[in-house]
């Protein structure tokens, strides 16, 4: 896959886009900033997005004057009509593990990863780390007051208390 560098007045929005994404535009710009470009925008030939609209506008919130671009030459319009709506889709269809969702933030969280930065609310990450974050006085399985770790009931993988 070629990936080139544009000015980003080289590239062009859609302006059929179906998707509602103004609400990602912060994540993604904080994603950008933290981890850098990881997936190119994917444009027509004539400069059209075709799927990246989100990290368009966040190179923009950015103020960004080059993004990446790969050129998807080789589809039809109607196959780049056709991924646009797929390419959202297909990512909407995945479901989280949530016996594992919360071992992996709490092991970020315990190497000291910002989870802002990921794009769950607090009131997710609270619900997902609730296991982790029991009180003393709930009686929180293999804790007692001179503990300076609490064991994961489900793993057993020890989180340093804070």
């Amino acid at each position: 896959m070629k990936i080139e560098m544009w000015e980003i007045e080289r590239v062009k929005p859609y302006d059929k886009n179906p998707r509602r994404n103004d609400k990602a535009v912060e994540v993604v710009a904080n994603s950008i900033r933290e981890f850098g470009w990881r997936q190119p925008i994917v444009v027509d030939k004539d400069g059209v997005i075709v799927v990246g609209h989100t990290r368009y506008k966040a190179a923009l919130k950015l103020g960004l004057k080059t993004v990446p671009v790969h050129v998807a030459a080789d589809l039809s319009p109607q196959q780049a009509r056709a991924y646009r709506l797929a390419d959202n889709r297909t990512a909407e269809t995945a479901e989280w593990d949530v016996d594992l969702l919360p071992i992996e933030l709490g092991e970020l969280r315990e190497g000291g990863a910002d989870l802002k930065l990921l794009g769950f609310t607090d009131k997710e990450l609270a619900e997902y780390l609730k296991e982790f974050d029991t009180d003393l006085e709930d009686g929180a399985a293999d804790a007692d007051e001179t503990a300076d770790t609490i064991r994961c009931p489900k793993c057993g993988h020890e989180f340093p208390l804070e």
